[in-house]
């Protein structure tokens, strides 16, 4: 009988113990819960702004460059106007994209965020590309048409 006794309060004190592991156990599990959610909090609020910063950036880019074009039609009377008021028409089509990803971007929510920031990423590097290729092709231009002015 002592046996069966000792071997109850074996299971009791085993039940106990195993009872009281496992409520701290899920007492840990909730704060790190709660700290992910928080970290979530700040990485979604970190890339909103990194994004945010780079799509400004971007802007400010292609308003100095419109700013040049500007400059350049005022001064420039000849048959390259026709292609200057073409990059000027562009760039400001390309600066309306990124207005709108910026807009998306200052709009959105963690649950909407990753489709988000995907698309803000996509604009922003097609708006670079074609930021890049009218660059090249204006610097050619007008490349050309100081060494015309030089040779004469």
């Amino acid at each position: 009988m002592r046996g069966r006794y000792m071997k109850t309060l074996l299971r009791i004190f085993a039940l106990i113990i195993v009872t009281g592991l496992m409520i701290s156990i899920s007492g840990c599990s909730n704060d790190r819960r709660g700290d992910g959610r928080d970290d979530v909090a700040e990485g979604f609020d970190r890339e909103k702004r990194e994004l945010q910063r780079d799509l400004r950036e971007l802007r400010r880019d292609i308003d100095k460059e419109i700013g040049k074009l500007e400059t350049r039609l005022e001064r420039n009377t000849d048959e390259d106007r026709v292609e200057i008021e073409k990059a000027h028409r562009d760039l400001n089509e390309e600066r309306s994209r990124v207005d709108k990803a910026l807009e998306d971007v200052e709009d959105a929510t963690e649950e909407t965020w990753a489709d988000v920031k995907v698309a803000a990423r996509n604009t922003s590097q097609e708006v670079q590309a074609a930021f890049r290729e009218m660059g090249n092709q204006l610097e050619a231009l007008f490349e050309d048409k100081d060494t015309d002015t030089q040779q004469e």
